[in-house]
């Protein structure tokens, strides 16, 4: 029985294939994974890290991919499906900034409806078969214009200006996960999966003025520039499941500075490099 990620140019499938322990994994992309049958061949498990960006303006069920690929595991009754969610689908955090994996979601984007809307489709289709995993923010060397998130756009910035623009409150709280710790503990969840909601992140909130401190510092030099005091989108992971059932136990913030201290370490590197070949 094998394996299979679909979404293989993906920062999480990058990221998996570099472990060692995924060696024995079958990573293809969305086009085979829709059209191609050889891989159906005894598979066991499926992680889905493909998505339709065109369902970030609103959902369609003809353009959601997901649908799609479980309705072709739907059939073979032993295939365990694990579907890649986002926080986004519980809407705004309560007070205590916390969102749990027990709370009644209210999501609040185009996005986040959609993914929602996919979700409950895959329960109702696979039941105990599904395991849904919601993830916090994933983040890693990413310097392509296409990426959209706090800190590819904060390596960007750094890079090209030696800036950090921020556009809301330094002191806001988020949860921030680097993409290689988010891929030494998917794999416990993948090979053993069971049904429910897993939240998955680094189970605390991170203040995003010191993550880009933190990367100002790896970088060895830059700065820090405020244009907005708005408190915006402040929380954390709650992994109360994930833990009890796979003792993941989440990510301490002197770790967490350590991967912005060699992101912008790997990014001063990447400027030598560039300013070299310029030469």
């Amino acid at each position: 029985m094998s394996i299979v990620v679909v979404g293989d140019t993906s920062l999480i499938a990058q990221a998996l294939r570099q472990r060692e322990h995924t060696a024995h994994w079958h990573f293809i992309g969305h086009r085979e994974a829709l059209t191609g049958s050889a891989w159906l061949k005894d598979v066991s498990q499926v992680l889905n890290l493909a998505y339709n960006p065109a369902l970030r303006t609103g959902y369609e069920p003809a353009l959601d991919f997901e649908l799609a690929l479980a309705r072709r595991i739907e059939p073979l009754p032993h295939v365990r499906y694990i579907m890649a969610s986002s926080r986004l689908v519980y809407g705004p955090a309560p007070k205590d900034q916390a969102l749990r994996e027990s709370q009644e979601p209210h999501p609040a984007t185009p996005y986040a409806v959609g993914k929602l809307i996919t979700e409950r489709a895959l329960t109702q289709m696979l039941g105990e078969r599904l395991s849904i995993v919601r993830m916090s923010n994933i983040f890693g060397f990413e310097l392509d214009e296409s990426r959209r998130n706090f800190l590819a756009i904060a390596l960007r910035s750094l890079l090209n200006q030696q800036r950090i623009v921020l556009d809301m409150s330094p002191f806001v709280e988020r949860d921030f996960l680097p993409v290689e710790v988010l891929a030494s503990w998917l794999p416990r969840i993948v090979e053993d999966p069971q049904p429910g909601l897993f939240n998955l992140g680094a189970g605390i909130g991170t203040a995003t003025g010191r993550l880009a401190q933190w990367l100002i510092e790896g970088f060895g030099g830059g700065e820090l520039l405020v244009t907005n005091l708005r408190e915006f989108d402040p929380f954390w992971l709650d992994m109360g499941n994930t833990r009890s059932t796979y003792g993941i136990p989440g990510l301490t913030a002197a770790a967490l500075k350590q991967h912005c201290h060699a992101l912008g370490a790997r990014l001063r590197e990447t400027t030598r490099l560039t300013q070299g070949l310029a030469r």
